[in-house]
């Protein structure tokens, strides 16, 4: 938030001797104004972003309870229908937070009923709110793995944990948990047959598809991904 302050006052005191310097020339004074109600836009719509809490910090950990990787990320934002492409982010799994870093390098959490959507490490990053429909999952942020006929989502439990009764070291476990959307119910997906069950037709079909391709439950996003693309690709045949 400093670093947008200190450059709005830059630039405004720029535009203030610009417009001294040409005062007679009216188109002159049109274009700066034009300007610098842009980048005031910009510069206000921007700082949006920094209005959260400060994350506390974690405690010292054998491993980090955030998605991929426990430094920040380059990312492309939607957040309140204002799209940024180019932010540094992180999914902390453990507290359910989207974090921004600012420019003051504050770990800034994100109000996730703003966030439309964030594309990090490949994958989009979603705040799902838990409904009435059967299975629905819990409410937190999920990574939408696929969207198209069929929806699957991605999410992992991550809890804090102490090594034994007399140790001081902590660590994270990590449970990865799949969600099958199909026909108003959502399907919890934690195995191979238990996708083919939620699918219901065309078992032979895929069962020689992921034979082929020899796709695991090992490398279940993998596996999720493609297999649900072939069944939709199979149903458009029928």
């Amino acid at each position: 938030m400093t670093k947008i302050i200190i450059k709005i006052c830059l630039f405004l005191s720029i535009i203030f001797c610009a417009g001294q310097l040409f005062a007679q020339n009216n188109d002159t004074k049109e274009t700066i104004d034009n300007v610098a109600e842009q980048y005031l836009d910009v510069a206000e719509r921007q700082s949006v972003l920094y209005y959260g809490e400060i994350q506390e910090s974690h405690p010292r950990t054998a491993n980090h309870p955030f998605l991929k990787e426990i430094q920040y990320a380059k990312a492309r934002l939607s957040y309140g229908g204002i799209v940024y492409p180019d932010e540094w982010l992180r999914l902390d799994w453990s507290r359910n937070q989207l974090v921004i870093l600012s420019p003051d390098f504050s770990n800034i959490v994100l109000f996730p009923e703003n966030l439309d959507y964030a594309e990090i490490y490949g994958y989009r990053i979603i705040y799902f709110q838990k409904d009435t429909l059967q299975g629905s999952p819990a409410t937190g942020y999920y990574i939408l793995l696929h969207d198209e006929q069929y929806k699957i989502l991605a999410k992992e439990t991550v809890l804090l944990r102490k090594g034994d009764t007399n140790s001081t070291n902590f660590d994270y476990s990590k449970t990865a948990h799949y969600y099958l959307y199909k026909d108003a119910v959502y399907h919890s997906i934690k195995n191979k047959r238990g996708l083919l069950k939620a699918l219901g037709s065309h078992k032979k079909e895929l069962r020689k598809f992921i034979s082929i391709n020899r796709l695991s439950f090992r490398n279940a996003e993998e596996l999720l991904v493609h297999t649900i693309t072939e069944y939709e690709k199979i149903l458009q045949t029928d």
